[in-house]
C-alpha cells in the first residue's frame, strides 16, 4: 500500500465507520425495565444472583462474587487470600493502575517483576528475582485478554507456597489449555468498566472454587456478613461492594451475545496477527499453542524501535504513528505509556513501541482488517 498519506493531504485507507461501543437493543432496555418495576434495585433482587451463577458456570468455577468495579473485585479476592499490609505481591508493571491499586489499598507492596516482548504479560523467568521473605502471592495480569503461561506462574508459587491471583480484567472467555482465564489460580477477578467486552459501564467479579476464599470474599465484600447469616449480623471487616440490579441486569443481556462476539473478536485477530506478519517494521505477538482461547480486547502490535523516533529516518515517533493511522480512518490506540515501575528494561521499550486495536475494531470481522492491515503498511512505507 502506497500513496500520499492521508495526514499529509492524502486519501484515507478506510472511510467507513467502525462499530460503536457499547452496544445495546431490546434486551438491555427489557432487562433494565424489568429491574425498576420490580422495586428490587438493590439487596434482595433476583438479577445479581443469577448473573454469579452464570458467569461462574460459563467459566467452569464453582463459586462467583459480583462488585461494583473490577478493582473492588480484585482487592475482594486478595484479601480473601490472606494479603496483609506489609505484604508483597509480585505483578506486571505492564498493566492499567488498578492492578498496583489494589494492592496498595490493602496496605501492600506491588513488586513488579519484568515482562516478556512478545507476550506483553509476565515473564515467568523474571518472577522468581522480584520474591522475597515477604511475598505472599503473585497477581498475573492476561493484559489484553492474552492468557499468561500459567503452568511456570503455578509451578513457582506452589514451589514458593504462594497465592495465586489472576488479574482477568480483560480476558472473558479466554483460556489456557482448554481451562478458563481466572480459574486457573486460587481466585480472579474481572471487570465490567466501560470500554471493557463484556460492560455495564463498571462492574467486577471475583472466581473461585475455594470455598474457603469465597466465603472471605463474599464477606469482605458485603459489609463482614456471612453468606448464610442475618443482614444484622457483621462477623468480620468488610467494606460494600455489592453490585447494583441494574448492572446485573445489563451484563446478562450482555453476557447473551458475548460467545458470538468473542468468536468473531478472534477471527478478525487471526487475520490482523497473519496480515501484519509480513510488514517490514512491525512484531506481531509470539504465538502460544497452549493458549486455546484469547480474550479478545486489545491486538497488541510493536514497531521496530529503528522506525522511531532517533533511530528513524525521519524522526517520527509512536505518537506520530498513531495519529497517522487515524488519518487513515484506522482508531489505533497509545496503549500504556509508561511502566507501573520504571526501569524494567523490555517493559520500557513495549511502552514506546506497541500500539494497540481494540475490541470494537475486531468485531467489525475478519474481511474488514484487511484495511487496518493497509494502513499499517501505508503508514510504514519508508517516505525519502
Amino acid at each position: 500500500m502506497t500513496g500520499r498519506l492521508a495526514i499529509d493531504g492524502g486519501t484515507p485507507v478506510r472511510t467507513a465507520p467502525w462499530p460503536a461501543w457499547p452496544r445495546s437493543g431490546a434486551a438491555e432496555r427489557r432487562a433494565l425495565t424489568e429491574v425498576l418495576e420490580s422495586g428490587r434495585w438493590g439487596l434482595g433482587g433476583g438479577a445479581v444472583p443469577e448473573l454469579e451463577a452464570r458467569f461462574a458456570a460459563l467459566h467452569g468455577a464453582r463459586y462467583a462474587v459480583a462488585c461494583c468495579n473490577g478493582t473492588m473485585a480484585l482487592q475482594a479476592a486478595l484479601v480473601a487470600a490472606g494479603v496483609q499490609p506489609g505484604d508483597e505481591v509480585v505483578t506486571s508493571p505492564y498493566s492499567f493502575v488498578a492492578t498496583a491499586h489494589a494492592i496498595r489499598s490493602l496496605g501492600a507492596v506491588p513488586a513488579f517483576a519484568d515482562v516478556a516482548a512478545g507476550t506483553h504479560n509476565l515473564d515467568p523467568a523474571r518472577i522468581e528475582d522480584a520474591i522475597t521473605e515477604r511475598t505472599t502471592a503473585i497477581l498475573p495480569v492476561h493484559i489484553g485478554g492474552r492468557p499468561v503461561d500459567m503452568d511456570r506462574v503455578n509451578e513457582i508459587a506452589a514451589r514458593r507456597g504462594l497465592r495465586v491471583i489472576e488479574d482477568a480484567a480483560q480476558a472473558w472467555l479466554a483460556s489456557w489449555r482448554g481451562r478458563a482465564v481466572g480459574t486457573l489460580g486460587d481466585a480472579g477477578a474481572f471487570s465490567f468498566q466501560s470500554s471493557k467486552n463484556l460492560t455495564a459501564g463498571e462492574g467486577g467479579m471475583v472466581l473461585t472454587s475455594d470455598e474457603a476464599l469465597y466465603r472471605r470474599a463474599w464477606s469482605w465484600h458485603d459489609c463482614g456478613r456471612d453468606p448464610e447469616g442475618s443482614r444484622h449480623e457483621h462477623a468480620d471487616v468488610g467494606l460494600n461492594l455489592r453490585m447494583t440490579e441494574f448492572q446485573a441486569a445489563l451484563l446478562l443481556a450482555g453476557l447473551e451475545r458475548l460467545p458470538a462476539e468473542q468468536a468473531i473478536r478472534r477471527q478478525a485477530m487471526d487475520a490482523l496477527a497473519k496480515g501484519l506478519a509480513d510488514i517490514d517494521g512491525l512484531r506481531t505477538p509470539d504465538p502460544d499453542p497452549r493458549i486455546t482461547a484469547h480474550g479478545c480486547h486489545v491486538f497488541m502490535v510493536r514497531i521496530d524501535e529503528s522506525r522511531l523516533g532517533a533511530g528513524s529516518s525521519d524522526g517520527r515517533d509512536k505518537s506520530w504513528m498513531i495519529e497517522a493511522l487515524r488519518a487513515e480512518g484506522i482508531p489505533a490506540h497509545h496503549g500504556y505509556g509508561k511502566p507501573l515501575q520504571p526501569g524494567l528494561p523490555v517493559c520500557e521499550v513495549l511502552c514506546r513501541t506497541t500500539v494497540w486495536i481494540k475490541h470494537e475494531v475486531l468485531l467489525a470481522g475478519a474481511a474488514q482488517m484487511q484495511d487496518v492491515v493497509d494502513a499499517f503498511a501505508k503508514v510504514l512505507t519508508p517516505r525519502f
